[in-house]
């Protein structure tokens, strides 16, 4: 009978040993991503909530007159998994360079789907079906592409080749 209750009772201690380890796994990865966020880590909050979008956009048109790129204009939001998926994908060794060649990027924050509005408009609505949305603008602020169909909508699902397919189809001739 002892060594049946030593038996249980040591059963328990592993059981409670595995949980107690398993918790402070999921401790330390909740504070890592966390500090990532305090320290100002752009992937943890790609969108900034208090800049002046129409103000941006107007800047990097005045860019592409003179450097021939594109604007690319990433409507999104720092609660929206997927728009953070889409700005780590953005900064991916392979992606990043070929972006930076062709567009100059402005990222509009959309908050809760209550900000930006008239920009939104501007573009025809691009956020309609979902964000991420992106838009793409020549140097006369002519719309170039959309993904108003809610293209980007799952970029979790995306991979790297797949927004440089995106980002090629996009791009200038000559940048």
């Amino acid at each position: 009978m002892k060594r049946q209750y030593r038996l249980i009772l040591g059963t328990i201690g592993v059981f409670a040993c595995l949980f107690v380890l398993a918790l402070a796994a999921f401790s330390l990865r909740t504070t890592s991503a966390a500090g990532q966020a305090q320290s100002g880590n752009t992937a943890a909050k790609p969108y900034d909530e208090s800049a002046n979008a129409a103000k941006d956009i107007s800047a990097a048109m005045a860019q592409v007159k003179a450097d021939h790129k594109r604007v690319l204009v990433d409507f999104g939001a720092n609660w929206c998994p997927d728009c953070i998926v889409l700005s780590k994908l953005f900064e991916d060794s392979a992606v990043k360079p070929y972006l930076d060649a062709h567009f100059h990027v402005v990222k509009v924050d959309v908050g809760r789907m209550n900000k930006n509005q008239d920009i939104n408009a501007k573009y025809g609505n691009p956020i309609g079906k979902g964000i991420p949305a992106v838009v793409v603008l020549d140097s006369a602020e002519h719309m170039i592409a959309s993904t108003q169909g809610g293209e980007l909508e799952s970029a979790r699902n995306a991979t790297v080749q797949d927004i440089l397919n995106y980002l090629k189809k996009w791009a200038p001739d000559k940048p």
